[in-house]
């Protein structure tokens, strides 16, 4: 005869099976609901010194405008060329703080320029003014709560890897390591190499978790043809945005 606490001992696994098995269930149901997110789109080019920048922004516009998932979109240039008004600190911000998504929503985020050890680099401010880790966490503050696509293609931008930044609602990727540089900053490219690869691997994929893994290995590629050190792109995702499915055509 089994007494009480042995009896208790067969039930409890069986609710932790159960509680799991619910678990896996409201990640799953959450993932297929975000495959119909409208995203709130900022594009910048922060960086002036090359037209790498500009062509990835005007060109990577040009694939997201106009598609019914694009709830808005808002793109940014420092760039001295005379066709884009150059934009600084207080543009990006203003964006950024304006990014109000509702339900079946999100914000999609892809900064590209010159960085530093602080942050990315604004080459339209004189002087020149950093993004650091702490105002990116406080410009996200209006996309909490709902899925968050941040890119930050420059060097050092790995600093942005912090609690605070990476949330369980978001995606964040950057070209490097906190303490590497990137590469393919010049005027014979037309991107750099991590939005180069970016750009590549945007028509081939569904995914965002699948995307990621062709840019890494395109990065690594494309760095170990020319004989530069490996940047290290860094990748985090939420639970279950591995899942979440990219802007449709």
């Amino acid at each position: 005869m089994l007494t009480p606490f042995k009896l208790q001992d067969r039930v409890l696994p069986v609710k932790s099976l159960l509680l799991c098995l619910f678990a896996i269930t409201g990640l799953a149901a959450s993932a297929a609901a975000e495959a119909d997110t409208r995203w709130h789109v900022v594009l910048a080019a922060v960086g002036n010194e090359q037209n790498v920048f500009d062509n990835f922004v005007n060109d990577f516009a040009a694939t997201l405008k106009g598609r019914d998932d694009i709830a808005s979109f808002t793109e940014l240039h420092a760039s001295i060329d005379e066709r884009w008004p150059a934009s600084g600190m207080q543009e990006l911000e203003r964006s950024l703080t304006a990014l109000k998504p509702q339900q079946n929503e999100g914000c999609l985020i892809y900064l590209t320029g010159h960085g530093a050890p602080e942050g990315i680099a604004m080459s339209a401010e004189t002087p020149m003014a950093f993004v650091r880790p702490t105002r990116m966490e406080s410009m996200l503050n209006s996309c909490s709560q709902r899925p968050t696509v941040l890119v930050v293609s420059a060097c050092f931008s790995g600093v942005y890897m912090r609690p605070g930044i990476t949330r369980p609602e978001r995606i964040v990727m950057t070209a490097s390591a906190a303490d590497l540089t990137s590469f393919g900053c010049s005027n014979n490219n037309r991107y750099t190499f991590f939005d180069q690869c970016f750009m590549d691997a945007w028509s081939h994929h569904d995914l965002w978790g699948m995307l990621a893994d062709e840019v890494r290995n395109c990065v690594r590629t494309t760095e170990r043809s020319g004989n530069f050190p490996s940047s290290k792109p860094q990748f985090f995702f939420g639970p279950g945005l591995r899942e979440l499915a990219l802007p449709a055509e």
